[in-house]
């Protein structure tokens, strides 16, 4: 059983405590070097990229544990200069302001070949930071929200960040390639996949995305050590919220990226194996009815 813990509250990083906490904690060793990663591919606003007061309560929530080393990187889009975005952001400042030890880019990182067992959708596999080797532990902060050519973009999509250039071009980005590219989202999670997900459901776009859409304001922090149920739990809400009818009128466990990461064992299989609890959410029954 997989739990997800979903919080409200006016006080951001005290509502990733909470949602934390409800998921059963992050479990980090002591000593570890944790890496968080949050969403940044654009310079574009919540829910265009993840609220820094999420990162604040990612980053404080990690210290608890004594880690080592506490490091936040990222990867913007092909054409921007990641640390610029994280800048304009203020994603870079909070990293500063709450002490991390390191703030890097994957941009010009020194990078290795990967082509796991299972990626077929990745005939010439791809690069990932040689960095990622050392990281003990990975905290990923997504955005809840749909995604103009992946349908959504979740935990499951924001593992893309790890990759290079080179990768994103053979991404299908257009029409009639939902199968395609939800399994080559699915497969990037073969190799350093995070460890905990702290999702941004603060603001969602509900129609469009991933950096312009319909806007809704739930104010809510999921958090799961389990992507797909992650992911799941946040179509759900999407659904309870009204979205697009790729989302609205499909299955959740029908979703490409879903499906495939279902297949490759990356997370529970069904809704029976997921537990949701709440703090102040008091929706909470309609996104358990959603998670069909």
């Amino acid at each position: 059983m997989v739990l997800v813990g979903l919080s409200r509250n006016k006080d951001i990083p005290e509502s990733v405590r909470t949602a934390v906490e409800l998921a059963g904690g992050l479990g980090i060793k002591e000593g570890s070097t944790v890496l968080i990663r949050p969403n940044a591919n654009t310079a574009d606003l919540p829910p265009g990229s993840t609220n820094p007061e999420i990162l604040k309560g990612a980053i404080r929530e990690a210290r608890k544990c004594n880690p080592k080393k506490i490091i936040v990187a990222e990867k913007s889009m092909t054409t921007l200069d990641t640390e610029i975005v994280l800048r304009k952001l203020g994603l870079w400042q909070v990293a500063e302001a709450e002490g991390v030890d390191e703030i890097l880019t994957f941009d010009h990182m020194k990078r290795s070949h990967v082509k796991p067992d299972g990626a077929f959708s990745w005939p010439e596999g791809f690069y990932v930071p040689e960095f990622l080797a050392s990281v003990d532990y990975t905290i990923a902060l997504p955005v809840i929200k749909t995604h103009w050519t992946a349908t959504f973009t979740m935990g499951l999509k924001s593992q893309i960040s790890i990759t290079a250039d080179r990768d994103r071009r053979q991404l299908p980005h257009g029409q009639h390639s939902d199968v395609l590219f939800g399994n080559m989202i699915a497969e990037s999670n073969l190799v350093h996949r995070p460890d905990f997900y702290i999702s941004d459901a603060t603001k969602c776009f509900v129609t469009g995305g991933p950096d312009l859409g319909t806007l809704r304001e739930p104010g809510i922090v999921l958090a799961s050590s389990d992507v797909v149920a992650n992911d799941a739990v946040g179509l759900a809400l999407l659904k309870t919220l009204g979205t697009v009818p790729k989302i609205q009128e499909h299955s959740i466990w029908a979703q490409p990226q879903i499906k495939r990461a279902v297949e490759l064992g990356l997370g529970v299989y069904d809704r029976e194996k997921i537990t949701l609890k709440g703090s102040e959410v008091e929706e909470i029954e309609e996104i358990l009815s959603n998670l069909v």
